[in-house]
């Protein structure tokens, strides 16, 4: 693809992830607002209320945000020849990604369960038998099991990154290795004949 169509297509991925973002923004609104407002009338009728709404319609709305920046990526950076307004602007779709993998994520995902599945420190999760603990009773909350998912998410998040930013890197310098033909004493290839 030549450099305008490429320009083309990630204008138009741009253009696409924001009507999806905008458009899912406006569901998360709706979809998470009161049912009556302050007067009791009823407010967007016909609208599904709950947490499940509101969580897809966020993962969608984060889905166009990420096709906005790959639109971004693959219209003005993708196989160009880097520049410092380019080096600029993938270092700034970069941080914005690591600010939504780090900080949007984890904390959209503790609003949930610490607000609104109120999963506190008096909800039990699992009570461990007695007999495995020597006749003590331990019981892991739903506290623990968000900590627990919240810390590995962040910790796979901190392994994985590295590890792919590394291997990106690493993907030119692969080259073909051309494996050396056998050769006879004499330095004349060897052929197998059948």
């Amino acid at each position: 693809m030549d450099g305008r169509k490429q320009f083309i297509a990630g204008i138009a991925l741009i253009l696409l992830g924001l009507v999806v973002t905008i458009a899912a923004s406006v569901v998360v609104h709706m979809a998470g607002s009161a049912e009556v407002d302050e007067f009791g009338r009823q407010m967007f009728p016909g609208v599904p209320r709950g947490w499940q709404p509101v969580l897809l319609a966020q993962i969608v709305a984060l889905g166009g945000v990420l096709i906005s920046m790959a639109g971004a990526t693959y219209g003005f950076i993708w196989q160009r020849p880097l520049t410092w307004s380019r080096a600029m602007l993938g270092a700034l779709l970069f941080a914005g990604l690591m600010f939504i993998l780090f900080a949007i994520i984890p904390n959209e995902f503790l609003t949930l369960t610490q607000s609104t599945l109120e999963w506190t420190p008096q909800k039990t999760f699992l009570v461990v038998p007695p007999f495995l603990v020597l006749n003590n009773e331990v019981s892991i909350s739903l506290a623990v099991v968000k900590d627990m998912i919240s810390a590995g998410y962040a910790t796979t998040l901190l392994i994985l990154i590295p590890v792919i930013m590394y291997k990106w890197q690493e993907r030119d310098k692969k080259q073909d290795v051309v494996k050396p033909e056998p050769v006879s004493r004499y330095g004349r290839p060897l052929r197998a004949d059948n």
